[in-house]
């Protein structure tokens, strides 16, 4: 049994035939999923399909740093303030909040000063709405690792996971020293030949901490690149299937084992 910790089939390529999505997960053994929203309108939509898809499906809802880092930074207690909502609305759907973050491969060019200042009011500020209301915080990182590691720090984050794991053992080790609460996710990315540094951490992390995520549309694993480019949540079993042939523990145990960490993380009932 396969968890999506993390997709979006709320997006263009995939919300026009949800069911032909929902029939390939259940061929493929990937039985549950989480709807990550990155912005108020993809939050809502993720909840909204949260709510249809039935009892194997949960959301979370966020502003991505890309989403905010033009918004005005005093712009953040409104938006937060609907996102709260959204979860009071539906506290059995809304599982995380999130995916925030820091993303400074999309910054503008002379805009670079302020738009990282706002991608970090904002990751404050849902750092702080996930204390709040008890729930974990979905980090993005790109071309900021660093930064990513200090800001966590910074506003005590102690529940969260790095999703779509791009960074190296380094990386993973120093938040995992930081908390025992802090899960690393891996994607597609996981499978590419040049994907060394992120194999070798997948190898080495703690399998407690591990999960597994399509970020769907985004990053089709290796292994249906040359038949698709349009990831979709059941290509978690190629994630899942790349990571077995990783670890030194037994394959049945792997899954066994992920499967329990993606409940356990968000806590949600076998």
């Amino acid at each position: 049994m396969i968890f999506d910790t993390h997709c979006h089939g709320y997006w263009k390529g995939l919300d026009h035939r949800a069911d032909d999505v929902r029939a390939n997960m259940k061929a493929l053994g990937v039985a549950r999923s989480v709807q990550v929203g990155a912005d108020l309108e993809s939050s809502r939509m993720a909840l909204d399909m949260a709510c249809r898809w039935g009892n194997d499906t949960w959301c979370t809802v966020g502003i991505h740093p890309t989403d905010c880092q033009d918004l005005p930074i005093d712009s953040h207690d409104e938006l937060l303030c609907e996102l709260e909502r959204l979860f009071h609305e539906r506290r059995d759907k809304v599982v995380g909040i999130g995916e925030t973050g820091l993303d400074y491969y999309h910054l503008t060019q002379g805009k670079e000063a302020a738009q990282k200042a706002a991608q970090r009011v904002f990751f404050a500020a849902q750092s702080e709405l996930s204390r709040k209301l008890d729930l974990p915080l979905i980090i993005h990182t790109r071309a900021a690792a660093a930064d990513t590691v200090e800001l966590i720090k910074k506003n005590g984050v102690k529940r969260a996971v790095i999703h779509c794991f791009s960074e190296d053992l380094k990386f993973a080790r120093d938040l995992q020293e930081w908390s025992d609460e802090i899960y690393f996710s891996f994607s597609g990315i996981l499978t590419y030949k040049n994907a060394k540094a992120i194999q070798a951490a997948a190898s080495e992390l703690w399998l407690e901490r591990i999960l597994v995520e399509t970020d769907s549309p985004f990053l089709v694993p290796q292994a249906v690149r040359a038949t698709t480019d349009v990831n979709e949540p059941a290509f978690t079993r190629h994630v899942m299937d790349f990571l077995k042939t990783l670890r030194a523990e037994p394959a049945e145990f792997v899954e066994q084992t992920v499967w329990a960490n993606s409940h356990r993380f968000f806590r949600i009932p076998v």
